[in-house]
């Protein structure tokens, strides 16, 4: 029989801990971009994204057992460690509190949270392995940052900042299809160029948006440049599986540094350093947590 803290660890596994902080740097940053200061009163929002991401993740590994069965033995479900029907009902009561939570914020943040879980659902269901998977699973980010956006205007820079967002986790989910198989090293390179021109996009959105202020957000994506350089380079020299994973926990976990750019562009950079404090515990926490 497994123990109370074995079965602790298997959960945090199964919705990915570290990765969960990246969820609520999206909110926080739809609402900065949008015109909204953060606050303790928006704690149960924040909360509702993490258990939305939560939710996601152990419906991604309920969904996909009985390939993880064959691919990823290692994952808590084919390992044995948790049921098959105990990650759905994890899964289930996630997104319901999601849901929840995000009712106590008003009606927006409630209707873009259901937008959210509706396509968390249609993603892991039915969407994912097909070619519609990339675009539905960006969509979920974009949608993300929209619970943050409803708490203010819906500005162009908003809408600008949630595309930004949105093209960085297609081209990161795309690359993510070779974690388990060689990818054609071209495919490698033209990321490695779609991160790029992402990046200077975002620097020319900061100054349009906000004025020459907004370029403090350039501090945040030169961190985040040398924190997927590196994996980005050393996949490009050897595209084996072992390389792509390190290149999808590096991008997934600079989804906070772009929060934070966005942040920091639109209200200054003690905001930004806020949101991008939320990138400690998903470094520490993903040393001892599988992340991908």
């Amino acid at each position: 029989m497994p123990t109370r803290k074995g079965r602790l660890t298997t959960l945090l596994e199964l919705v990915r801990l570290p990765n969960v902080f990246t969820a609520p740097s999206d909110v926080a940053m739809g609402m900065a971009v949008s015109g909204v200061a953060l606050t303790s009163s928006h704690a149960a929002l924040l909360l509702a994204s993490a258990c939305a991401y939560a939710g996601g993740m152990a419906l991604n590994d309920a969904c996909d057992a009985p390939l993880d069965a064959h691919e990823r033995p290692e994952r808590p479900i084919p390992s044995g460690r948790i049921s098959r029907a105990s990650a759905f009902g994890v899964a289930a009561v996630l997104l319901g509190l999601s849901v929840g939570l995000a009712a106590t914020s008003g009606l927006r943040p409630f209707v873009a949270s259901l937008l959210l879980v509706g396509a968390i659902v249609f993603y892991d269901a039915v969407a994912k392995g097909t070619a519609a998977g990339p675009p539905v699973m960006a969509s979920c980010r974009a949608l993300n940052v929209g619970v943050g956006i409803t708490l203010g205007a819906l500005a162009w820079s908003a809408l600008g900042a949630a595309a930004i967002v949105f093209a960085y986790v297609l081209v990161l989910t795309l690359v993510s299809r070779f974690e388990v198989m060689t990818a054609p090293v071209t495919l490698v390179r033209g990321a490695a160029a779609a991160f790029a021109v992402l990046l200077a996009v975002a620097v020319a959105l900061f100054v349009l948006g906000w004025g020459a202020r907004g370029a403090v957000g350039v501090v945040f994506l030169a961190l985040l440049v040398l924190w997927i350089g590196p994996p980005l380079r050393a996949a490009i020299a050897e595209p084996a599986p072992r390389r792509i994973i390190g290149v999808i926990k590096a991008t997934v976990l600079g989804i906070i540094l772009v929060d934070a750019a966005f942040t920091s562009a639109a209200r200054g950079l003690v905001a930004g350093a806020v949101v991008a404090a939320l990138f400690v515990p998903a470094y520490v926490l993903g040393r001892r947590f599988a992340s991908a």
